[in-house]
């Protein structure tokens, strides 16, 4: 919620007039758990408008400022004299001076069905800032209105002059501005504060998962380096020689069952050739498959 048309100082404003003050529509959580209707919302905070009404220090909208033109009272006559317009120089961020309407950004109208989420931007730039400094006034009425005796006191007299400086609109302005940026830093703060214990938890989480996502990491590229060994075509001649080995170990086995078999006296025919023929079986396979790849080189 933003107080439009006007640059104004109050301890529920921010600098950039975001309503800050009132607790249901300080954070979406604190508005759902209000359980208020936007209508309720907006009318409290316009009674409490109503009832301490915020130190205007510029009204920015230019119908606005129409407006409260043609509310002020005539002016008298006498020896009063009226007050000039303020120069036209280059403030801190523009080429206007603070009378002067500012440009307004009309926004995209948005589909009445739709609901665009606003976007967060905590981010105050020098140049907003800037632009809610008062231009230095190259004259003061009120010095130009004085006779020589008040003159005489104001250089003479610090106090005095100390008193009139503190009495300006710019002064007073500049004041302001400075009390709304220190209470909306201490609110800011102050909101930090409510969620420093949830972070921390949230920060423990994440730390917690970053160390088991490394331990999972490191044994996934333990694994990957094994399947990669176990996948990898094997050398050709690194499998003749192992071939070859295979196939001497089944030779010797088949005649340790032969010699195995004479010296048991030759009993049992028909178990001695079964197991026989299976480890010469193994034997032949295994010279096979190494002349074969021999023949393949």
């Amino acid at each position: 919620m933003t107080l439009h048309g006007v640059r104004a100082s109050h301890n529920w404003l921010d600098i950039r007039m975001k309503v800050i003050g009132y607790a249901p529509i300080s954070s979406d959580q604190s508005w759902r758990s209000s359980n208020l209707k936007l209508g309720d919302a907006v009318y409290t905070v316009i009674h409490h408008f109503q009832l301490t009404p915020p130190s205007i220090l510029e009204i920015t909208d230019a119908n606005l400022r129409r407006l409260n033109d043609g509310l002020r009272p005539p002016a008298k006559f006498g020896n009063v004299q009226p007050e000039s317009a303020p120069p036209s120089y280059p403030t801190q961020n523009g080429s206007y001076h603070a009378d002067q309407p500012r440009h307004q950004t009309q926004p995209q109208p948005q589909p009445q069905n739709e609901f665009v989420p606003p976007k967060l931007n905590f981010e105050i730039k020098n140049y907003e800032v800037d632009s809610m400094i008062p231009p230095i006034p190259s004259s003061f009425l009120k010095i130009d209105n004085m006779n020589l005796s008040e003159l005489n006191q104001l250089v003479e007299n610090n106090t005095v002059l100390q008193q009139f400086i503190d009495g300006t609109s710019e002064v007073k302005t500049l004041k302001e501005i400075k009390q709304s940026i220190e209470t909306s830093n201490v609110n800011a703060a102050k909101a930090n504060l409510v969620h420093e214990e949830e972070m921390e938890d949230v920060c423990t989480t994440v730390e917690s998962l970053k160390q088991d996502l490394t331990s999972k990491m490191q044994r996934y590229r333990e694994l990957d380096a094994e399947r990669v060994a176990l996948t990898h075509p094997p050398d050709l001649q690194e499998a003749i020689g192992e071939l070859n080995v295979a196939k001497k170990s089944a030779y010797r086995e088949s005649e340790k069952l032969a010699d195995e078999w004479i010296d048991a006296g030759g009993e049992d025919v028909n178990d001695f050739v079964k197991k026989f023929m299976e480890v010469r079986f193994l034997y032949h396979s295994r010279a096979a498959k190494a002349e074969r790849l021999e023949n393949s080189m």
